[in-house]
């Protein structure tokens, strides 16, 4: 899993395992010894690969990295540009891998998840909520390799034919939904890690449900 959100980066909370050393880190480092001569841009560019595979943390059945929050001010580019080239070279030694972006149309446009096969969108029940994900999948269309696409509409309570007929409309597939759970705004309230969510929590069941319907789908 890559926790690819430089502004908001909680994945490792919610899953009990924190990286070693986050991309930003390793970036800075590498800045570091090129500005000092200690090593040739060269020999930092063909080391990176290890150098992320040294800062990922293990569990028993994933691991987990993350792009990690800038140190200063400025834009994420340098951190985008070096995640995108990573994406696409570790790819090959995972058969699966769950990369967590940043909200909105950022890591898009600057093709930094252009590497994708499965593109999920989650989206509220909100008629712009639906735009932004039409916006979304456009942009993706233009600046990644998507193969597949799906939306997995969050909190959701209520009849929701409207946001789903919405997106019938825009053709957008609908892979399932993730009701209201009284049980998940307890996990954040205490700061609990959502991994330990009970296996009969009805959003666990939805979510299940949702990826067992993406991936016959897909197949």
């Amino acid at each position: 899993m890559i926790d690819a959100d430089p502004t908001h980066p909680h994945l490792s909370n919610m899953v009990k395992v924190k990286p070693n050393k986050s991309l930003e880190e390793l970036r800075i480092e590498a800045v570091k010894k090129a500005h000092n001569g200690r090593e040739s841009a060269q020999k930092l560019a063909e080391r990176i690969d290890f150098d992320v595979y040294e800062g990922m943390a293990e569990s028993k059945n994933f691991c987990l990295f993350s792009i990690g929050q800038p140190e200063g001010p400025g834009c994420f580019c340098p951190s985008n540009i070096l995640l995108r080239k990573v994406i696409e070279s570790i790819s090959k030694d995972f058969d699966i891998i769950l990369i967590d972006g940043e909200a909105g149309l950022e890591q898009i446009n600057r093709m930094v998840l252009k590497s994708i096969d499965i593109l999920i969108i989650i989206t509220d029940l909100s008629l712009r909520s639906i735009e932004t994900a039409n916006s979304i999948r456009n942009q993706a269309k233009k600046y990644t390799n998507y193969k597949n696409l799906g939306v997995l509409i969050n909190k959701a309570k209520g009849n929701i034919d409207i946001i789903a007929n919405k997106l019938k409309e825009l053709e957008l597939p609908l892979i399932g939904s993730i009701p209201e759970d009284n049980i998940i705004l307890e996990f954040d309230l205490q700061g609990k890690p959502l991994i330990d969510i009970p296996k009969d929590s009805v959003s666990y069941e939805s979510l299940k449900n949702a990826i067992e319907e993406l991936f016959s789908s897909f197949n």
